[in-house]
């Protein structure tokens, strides 16, 4: 391309050529970032900074001001607390014309590493505080003023509310003190419940259990087998004692019948003998009353002679032998009369002693013998599971502490069996603390799965060891010194017995229900 030249007249104009201007110079970001100027050991708030300045809150007073255009050393102090950064760099007057108090600043020879760490925190304000850039770069005096105005109010908030929330915990803190104060702790507690504790009635290996736990059951109803060590003796021992049984029973039977057969027979013969002792009695009585008339006459006619007394002696002797026979016959018929009466009962003979064997004792040793025999015909039919273990009331299995083919003592727990009690949480309490507890306390009760309740103290005892409960374990060390609380859960208790608790007694009534309703 070739430029010419040619000349014009004056009176033509030529068009001026259309420079485009350079843009504004954009000012620096300026951050809101706290920092702070430390001049003679006096630290001065800055209100802005950015990368070549920063603008002070307040001027430094005019006696302690450095001089216009003179360059001096400050010490940066930027961010609060741990993190706070102090660099040491130097200054001037940014404006050395400006006759009022001078605020602004600027950064003078800065080294490569301090100006890199400006940057670095005007990126980070920018980027991680999410400041628009649009809004730093355009920002003015009032918009700054306002954002002042508006920080200045939520600090005021923001004092109020932190005031407000240290005095809520100071309040709680309290409350925590005055209840820790108030408060028992339980030594050890656990889920209880009235119950029978069962066990194995021989020691030996549990065969089989026919129940499950909430099962309930009957006073004499099965509840499982024990097998002992012994289990072939003691069944030959049960076989042995059955035919035992067995033969005595028929031996009775026998004895029974026979006494039966002759208790009928004898029953006509003994009346027809009672007749002919009683003709025989009255005979036997009427001839000794003669004999003793005849005695009377010969006693009162003339004088004793020597034949007379003989005739006399001869007399006394028929009477004798007649009341002889008459003491005689009475007898036989006494016997008779009492063997009439013995005959039903099985007595042949005519005495009744402790030992004779009777009609009923008979009859009632055959039903003895009878029961015995079903029980060991029953027990003979279990023998390939051992020995029954029986249910001692009528109430519901709670829980089986023993599973089959495991050793059981009679010593051990087997099962727990309970009645219609709903269960309840027993704790042990030092007795010295018990003392400050009172019937209807509070309690807290946290489970071993977790489960919180709350409850109340229903009884209290200084006696660590109660009997017909089960599920605590009262025999700890030095269990005299503890006193037994039984806590009533508000809501139904669901866990099993033993299941061990947490218990915290509250011997403040209002404490604890407040403490309750905020759930600490």
């Amino acid at each position: 391309m070739s430029t010419s030249f040619t000349d014009t007249p004056d009176s033509v104009l030529l068009p001026e050529p259309n420079w485009q201007s350079p843009p504004p110079v954009r000012a620096a970001v300026e951050v809101p970032e706290p920092m702070s100027v430390v001049w003679q050991g006096v630290e001065h708030p800055v209100a802005r900074w950015d990368v070549h300045g920063f603008t002070l809150q307040a001027p430094i007073p005019r006696i302690m001001a450095p001089g216009r255009g003179r360059v001096f050393d400050v010490t940066l102090l930027i961010g609060r607390g741990g993190t706070r950064i102090e660099m040491r760099v130097q200054a001037r007057v940014q404006d050395a014309s400006d006759e009022q108090a001078p605020t602004r600043y600027a950064f003078v020879d800065l080294d490569r590493a301090q100006s890199e760490v400006l940057h670095r925190i005007v990126d980070h304000v920018v980027s991680d505080q999410g400041m628009s850039l649009t809004r730093l770069l355009n920002e003015t005096q009032e918009t700054r003023a306002a954002r002042e105005e508006t920080g200045e109010r939520m600090r005021h908030f923001r004092t109020g509310f932190q005031l407000s929330l240290a005095g809520a915990v100071l309040a709680a803190a309290g409350l925590m003190t005055w209840s820790s104060f108030s408060t028992v702790k339980a030594r050890y507690a656990a889920v209880t419940v009235g119950a029978t504790s069962l066990s194995v009635p021989v020691p030996g290996m549990v065969s089989a259990m026919t129940v499950r736990p909430g099962q309930v059951v009957a006073t004499g109803d099965v509840l499982g087998y024990v097998r002992p060590s012994n289990h072939e003796d003691r069944l030959q021992a049960l076989i042995d004692r059955r035919q035992a049984l067995e033969a005595e029973q028929a031996n009775l039977r026998a004895r029974v019948g026979a006494v039966q057969q002759l208790a009928a027979v004898s029953d006509p013969v003994a009346g027809t003998e009672r007749s002919r002792l009683e003709e025989t009695l009255r005979l036997a009585e009427r001839r000794l009353s003669v004999e003793r008339a005849t005695l009377a006459s010969m006693q009162g006619n003339g004088l004793p002679t020597a034949a007379r007394l003989r005739e006399r002696s001869r007399q006394e002797a028929v009477v004798l032998q007649a009341e002889a026979d008459v003491l005689d016959v009475r007898s036989r018929l006494d016997r008779a009369a009492r063997s009439e009466v013995l005959a039903p009962m099985g007595v042949m003979g005519s005495e009744l002693r402790g030992t004779t064997p009777t009609l009923e004792s008979m009859e009632l040793r055959l039903d003895a013998i009878g029961s015995e025999l079903a029980v060991l015909n029953q027990r003979e039919e279990r023998g390939a599971y051992g020995e029954p273990i029986v249910s001692p009331c009528d109430c519901t299995v709670q829980q089986i502490d023993r599973r089959p083919g495991e050793w059981a003592d009679p010593s051990d727990q087997l099962a727990v069996l309970v009645g219609a009690e709903a269960p309840t949480v027993h704790a042990l309490i030092l007795g010295e603390n018990a003392r400050s507890i009172e019937l209807g306390d509070l309690a807290q009760i946290e489970l071993a799965d977790g489960t919180a309740l709350t409850g109340h103290v229903a009884r209290m005892n200084y006696d660590a060891h109660w009997l017909g409960y089960a599920g605590l374990q009262d025999n700890v060390f030095a269990a005299d010194r503890y006193a037994r609380v039984e806590i009533v859960p508000e809501a139904p208790l669901t866990a099993p017995v033993g299941m061990v608790a947490s218990v915290d007694v509250h011997t403040d009534r209002l404490l604890g229900t407040v403490r309750t309703f905020l759930g600490l």
